[in-house]
């Protein structure tokens, strides 16, 4: 592991922790306690707060409920928008469903999904 002004290097494995459980909601709020957060419930998520996110940061969320995740849809202060591939909402219908983003200063970045049953 070094670090210089400019980057990083990591020479083994980045282990990234799973942050607390976090419940669906308009303004979904992530704590900043990992990188990786399992979302309960069925409410729809409008749009994700950005307190303490910079941009570059990437989340995954792992779905246990049906909450709707809305495409471009405006939240409340310190939020940011999804942009979601293909430029739909996303209905969440079958658990564990995991949808990975990266926050590009002023909207969350739809970077994967995969939904498997179990």
């Amino acid at each position: 592991f070094s670090v210089n002004t400019n980057r990083t290097v990591v020479s083994n494995r980045l282990e990234q922790a799973k942050g607390t459980n976090a419940t669906a909601a308009g303004d979904l709020v992530l704590l900043m306690d990992g990188n990786s957060f399992t979302i309960t419930g069925n409410t729809t998520i409008n749009a994700i707060t950005t307190t303490d996110w910079q941009a570059g940061s990437v989340i995954r969320l792992i779905f246990t409920g049906t909450p709707t995740v809305k495409h471009n849809t405006a939240g409340g202060a310190n939020t940011a928008t999804m942009k979601l591939a293909a430029g739909v909402d996303f209905v969440i219908s079958k658990n564990p469903t995991v949808l990975t983003l990266v926050y590009d200063g002023t909207n969350w970045l739809e970077v994967s999904r995969s939904a498997n049953a179990v």
